[in-house]
């Protein structure tokens, strides 16, 4: 019988009517029309096909059939049953004796007169019915039949081996005492199918064979929860489309919201139903547990001993419900453990969640990997979760601020308006709101709780945390804040301290000199201005290498969390890169800084920093819009409450009026910048004005800066060459010019050694004196390697004066002019041709992103380019080159 051809041929499955097409079973089918093909040939066989409830064994089986029957096999079927006991050979019965024609038994014999007959009479039938015409027994379910009847299955199989029979028998999950008799029946299998997921592919056929249109994005997300378990994907879809809420236009299929319909809840529950008792509970209780649980977390909750949960886990595994790895239980299909956990009242599921994580710190999980669960389920009133969610927050701070911070302001839900902690829990959750960068939500709640009910310790603790979070927007409202906590009576003597550390702080921050101030640690550890400002006064005596160094493990240390302190350090890092020399980065830098801030970019720390960088870089690289930006900056500046903040305005304007040729506003703005020179950003600054205030014709003021020069700290070695070139310019004499070179040289403040060697060489120049064009050309090398565009013109003047002529080089802002970039976009652009992300090149050159970001813009503006494509293209060529 040469049927092979025939059923081979066919392009496509041939569906039972009114079915749908069978989809990622190709490799299955194929094995089982192979087998019908070798049957019809004379020679039979077993197949054993088994999987999990829902994968399609039923739906295969059918397709086998039609197959079988096109080609003219006869086709016998029967399963085991889920209800009461197992009727012994009741498959097999059922097969031989049930349909129109039995092969077995006479109409006045039934199944009945064949139990009590041999199994070898049963062997003999089958063999004389095979004899006649090939058959296919087909037997599914057969995990509910009786370890007899299994047993007694194999005999047959064993002793047909050689008949034209093809056993192709249906095995789903089965419980421990059949699994032995199982064994036997596989063994006399010559094939085994094992039905897993179905691939992506199929699941989106079968989807569009069930809406009969393409299945867009909403739906393919829902057809994905069912994780390619066939019958799961045909009850949600057809659930889906029975309730309104899929539906079709211009053959794409759509849904709106997220429900699991009635009709996948009903199979669910069909499921549940054959389940024995005990099981079936400990499911329900499982699945309000959304992620993996041990069977000890699951007895706790359910109450069951130790013994008895192994015996529910066992039955749950193999019903195809959770699937164990290692110690740890899940829900094979997370959206069946929805449907069951839908079956709980939302009381009773609240209930078993919040008990779960009391079983689980119970067995010693962490409290931050149960705060998550808790903040959702605790209830109002609930203490202990209050406390659990505080201390997470707690835990979390240092590593994950913004998650710390919610944590926090769900324990604050769930205080006690009235308790005795609430306000300290809303300073806390304002402060870490403050550090996650929710400035305005911290303010809000800051503004509510201030205008409750306090004690005065209460008030003083969250005011302490108010002038931290204001501080770097102002720090005349942090003082505020810090006297109005130190007004207040009775205050423990550590918070006064500590209040009183902050005042100190912030006074020496904002310039302050109406009282004696020293900077003090506020809170340990450090808090990011303390450190910041401690950077400052390493850059400013001339150590920017170590400066930087405390910059870049502070930018470091925010990255990696998240923390809304980065803004602050990459404000300082710009800041310190002016006092290096180092000006097309710092430009690069504070743009970047101030870009990334948003309401911090408006701050008083943000204009004594990273808008002080971006200003004075910008007159020193001769930019000329950035040099109106810088003037307007100061003029603004110079009207604010801060004294730090007035005056750091005052040395904006000075260098941007001088750029400018504006004279006349240099000398208005010279007596403001002498008020304030004690709180110059930059110590250097004493020179600068010392310069101007001659050329303006003030000869008693350069003197003054010259005095004013020789109080600074003579043991760093950076303010005693100061005070040097302040009085030799003064003085007009070189010997201390050449002193203020010399010492510079061992600072790292290339921009001030080049200001001293340029007037060394001035003096001496016109002198007549030996060494003054070397001194020039130091001073010129040091302004070109920085940039410094228009103190470099300045200088090449000079030694044309002197009958040296030096061609300009290429001034960009960079140490090098490699590639017409700057060295820091050079570095940018070589990660980038590598492959790199943005992220990844922060992180590797301890970058923010903002500024990773600009690099890689002005490498496109300069290049002509407009893609990573290009960029690496350009690279490889300059390279090569």
């Amino acid at each position: 019988m040469a049927v092979e051809p025939m059923i081979r041929g066919r392009t496509g499955p041939v569906p039972p009517s009114g079915d749908l097409p069978l989809r990622g079973r190709d490799a299955e089918l194929g094995l089982l029309v192979g087998r019908l093909a070798a049957l019809a040939d004379g020679e039979g066989g077993a197949v054993v096909v088994e999987g999990p409830p829902g994968s399609g064994r039923t739906r295969l089986l059918a397709e086998t059939r039609a197959r079988a029957l096109e080609v003219g096999l006869s086709w016998r079927h029967g399963a085991g049953a889920f209800s009461g006991l197992p009727v012994p050979l009741g498959p097999l019965l059922e097969a031989l004796c049930g349909g129109a024609e039995p092969l077995l038994g006479t109409a006045s014999a039934g199944p009945a007169d064949l139990r009590s007959g041999t199994l070898q009479e049963i062997r003999g039938g089958l063999a004389r019915s095979a004899a006649r015409q090939p058959l296919v027994i087909c037997l599914d379910d057969v995990q509910w039949c009786d370890p007899a009847t299994l047993e007694a299955l194999a005999v047959l199989m064993d002793g047909l081996a050689d008949a034209r029979i093809l056993w192709v028998v249906a095995v789903g999950p089965a419980s421990a005492d059949v699994c032995g008799a199982l064994d036997l029946v596989r063994e006399r299998a010559g094939h085994r199918i094992v039905l897993g997921e179905l691939p992506d592919r199929a699941v989106v056929a079968l989807a569009a064979d069930v809406l009969r249109a393409a299945p867009g994005d909403g739906v393919l997300r829902a057809v994905r929860s069912a994780q390619g378990t066939p019958r799961l994907v045909v009850e949600l879809l057809r659930g889906l489309r029975e309730e309104g809420l899929v539906t079709v236009r211009g053959g794409v299929a759509s849904m709106s919201g997220a429900t699991i319909p009635r009709r996948v809840q009903a199979m669910v529950r069909g499921r549940l139903d054959q389940l024995p008792p005990h099981a079936r509970e400990g499911l329900r209780v499982a699945s309000v547990l959304d992620r993996p649980f041990t069977a000890g977390e699951l007895g706790d909750l359910t109450g069951v001993p130790a013994d008895e949960v192994a015996a529910m886990v066992d039955d749950l595994v193999r019903a195809g419900f959770l699937d164990l790895a290692g110690d740890l239980l899940a829900f094979r299909h997370d959206l069946v453990r929805q449907a069951i956990s839908g079956t709980l009242s939302s009381a009773l599921r609240r209930y078993l969640r919040r008990q779960a994580v009391d079983v689980r710190l119970a067995r010693g999980c962490g409290v931050a990997e149960v705060a998550d669960a808790l903040a959702e389920v605790a209830a109002p009133g609930d203490r202990r979760a209050v406390d659990l969610l505080r201390e997470a927050a707690a835990d979390l701070t240092a590593s994950a601020p913004s998650r710390a911070a919610e944590l926090s302001r769900r324990a604050l839900e769930l205080a006690d308006p009235l308790g005795a902690d609430t306000a300290e829990i809303a300073g806390e959750t304002v402060e870490l709101l403050g550090a996650d960068g929710r400035y305005a939500e911290a303010r809000a709640l800051a503004g509510t709780t201030l205008d409750g009910p306090l004690t005065a310790v209460e008030e003083a603790r969250l005011r302490l945390v108010v002038a931290h979070l204001v501080s770097p927007c102002s720090f005349g409202k942090a003082l505020r804040e810090c006297r109005t906590g130190l007004s207040l009576p009775g205050l423990p003597e550590a918070l006064r301290a500590r209040l009183s550390a902050a005042e100190a702080l912030y006074l020496a921050l904002s310039g302050d000199a109406s009282r004696p101030t020293a900077i003090a640690s506020t809170q340990s550890p450090q808090w990011t201005l303390e450190v910041c400002a401690r950077a400052f006064s390493l850059s400013a005596s001339g150590q920017t290498g170590a400066a930087l160094r405390k910059v870049d493990a502070g930018i470091r240390a925010a990255q990696r969390t998240g923390h809304a302190a980065a803004a602050l350090w990459s404000m300082s890092r710009a800041r310190i890169l002016l006092d290096a020399g180092r000006l097309g980065a710092a430009r690069t830098e504070a743009g970047a800084a101030l870009a990334a801030a948003d309401d911090l970019a408006a701050g008083d720390f943000a204009d004594i920093t990273a808008r002080y960088a971006l200003g004075r870089a910008s007159v020193m690289l001769g930019d000329r819009e950035g040099i109106r930006r810088c003037a307007a900056d100061g003029a603004r500046m110079m009207g604010a409450e801060a004294p730090v903040v007035r005056h750091t305005g005052a040395w904006l304007a000075v260098p941007a009026a001088e750029a400018l040729g504006d004279t006349a506003r240099v000398a208005e703005l010279l007596e403001l910048a002498w008020d304030g020179v004690d709180r110059s950003p930059d110590p250097a600054d004493l020179v600068v004005l010392a310069r101007l205030a001659l050329a303006a014709g003030r000869p008693g003021l350069a003197a003054a800066a010259a005095e004013r020069a020789t109080g600074l700290d003579p043991e760093i070695p950076l303010l005693r060459g100061v005070a040097a070139q302040t009085r030799g310019i003064v003085d007009d004499d070189p010997d201390l010019l050449l002193h203020a070179v010399k010492l510079f040289e061992d600072t790292e403040r290339p921009l001030v050694h080049a200001s001293a060697a340029e007037d060394a060489g001035r003096v001496l120049g016109a002198a007549g004196g030996p060494g003054a064009r070397d001194l020039l050309n130091t001073a010129l090398d040091l302004y070109e390697e920085s940039g410094a565009a228009r103190d470099a013109a300045r200088v090449r003047r000079r030694l044309r004066r002197l009958g040296v002529r030096r061609a300009p080089r290429t001034l960009d802002g960079a140490r090098e002019g490699q590639w017409g970039l700057t060295a820091a976009e050079v570095t940018v652009a070589r990660l980038v041709a590598q492959g790199a992300t943005n992220r990844q090149v922060a992180e590797q050159l301890f970058l923010s992103r903002h500024t990773v970001n600009t690099h890689l813009r002005n490498v496109y503006t300069k290049w002509g380019i407009n893609s990573r494509v290009d960029l690496a293209r350009l690279v490889l060529a300059r390279e090569a080159a």
